[in-house]
């Protein structure tokens, strides 16, 4: 009973977390439009143009959210093939990230916190695994944007490599280990050190490809067992701290962030984030894994082919 209590406050501080949040995500929007200082024809034309990016905003977001992978498996191509810059793409996808993974990332704690009552070692490790991965991701990125030299990296060819191989991996891993989950989820000695490289390297991809850490934190956990849902909310949350600690880096860079696209994408990411988890709930874990892996194969071979 004490238990279900506990979960019960949490899962109540959590929402409020969340009011606290879409509130403040609401008046840094409110910022921006005000210091674009559009005019209302100006306002009606972009409003018209961005309406579709929106909707790239609560796909993306959906994407990212309900799989793991980090909103710039959407992103990073879209913007590009617009024809922004290879910093302004990047710069962009972050800042829509700390929106759209924030939000997925308090719903899947929401989620963990209500099932933790029921299936209490489903999810205990979650907090130590969560400390781990974001000290080796965060470290990972910030040591990858100061010396990485990304201009003299072709990031269309990183990207389509590293989808490429995550997308082929987590489908074989699906087809060959249907339904196998392990019987502990407390981590050993090599599975820590794994998991703290594997943080490590991830987050130093996402410096320069604003995906990554996502992708393979979610690898690792299904290679090593995990059930998917478990895997997923770790990636998720984990993603959102890395996407936090990667915007300061562009904030004084010009041109960087594309304040006008953040504008009219960010809320739709508030929405995909809020709705994935539910989408993750509803489909099961191995449509989702099957899911994940087609989706990160296709966006690879884009690129490939044009």
């Amino acid at each position: 009973m004490l238990t279900l209590l506990n979960n019960a406050r949490i899962v109540i501080s959590l929402q409020q977390v969340r009011i606290v949040f879409l509130v403040l995500c609401f008046l840094v929007l409110i910022t921006i439009a005000a210091s674009l200082n559009l005019s209302s024809e100006q306002m009606n034309i972009e409003v018209l143009k961005s309406l579709a990016i929106f909707l790239v905003g609560v796909f993306a977001a959906t994407i990212a959210n309900s799989t793991g992978a980090g909103g710039g498996i959407v992103f990073l191509p879209v913007f590009m093939s617009l024809g922004f810059s290879v910093t302004e793409s990047l710069a962009t996808s972050f800042a829509i990230q700390c929106f759209g993974m924030t939000s997925g990332s308090l719903s899947w704690m929401i989620h963990a916190h209500k099932e933790k009552s029921c299936f209490k070692t489903h999810w205990e490790q979650l907090y130590p695994i969560l400390f781990i991965a974001v000290l080796g991701s965060c470290t990972g990125l910030l040591l990858a944007q100061a010396y990485f030299p990304k201009d003299a990296l072709n990031i269309e060819l990183l990207f389509s490599i590293f989808s490429l191989l995550v997308g082929l991996f987590i489908l074989y891993r699906t087809l060959m280990n249907k339904g196998q989950y392990r019987k502990s989820n407390i981590l050993n000695k090599k599975e820590i050190i794994g998991f703290m490289v594997v943080s490590l390297v991830g987050g130093a991809i996402t410096a320069l490809l604003s995906i990554g850490i996502g992708e393979l934190l979610a690898i690792y956990l299904i290679w090593l067992g995990y059930r998917v849902n478990f895997a997923i909310a770790v990636a998720v949350c984990v993603t959102a701290m890395s996407v936090l600690a990667a915007v300061p880096y562009y904030i004084f860079q010009d041109p960087a962030i594309n304040l006008s696209l953040l504008l009219f994408v960010a809320p739709g990411a508030l929405i995909g984030g809020y709705f994935a988890n539910r989408l993750t709930l509803y489909l099961g874990a191995y449509r989702v894994k099957i899911f994940i892996s087609l989706w990160i194969i296709l966006s690879a071979c884009v690129y490939f082919f044009t």
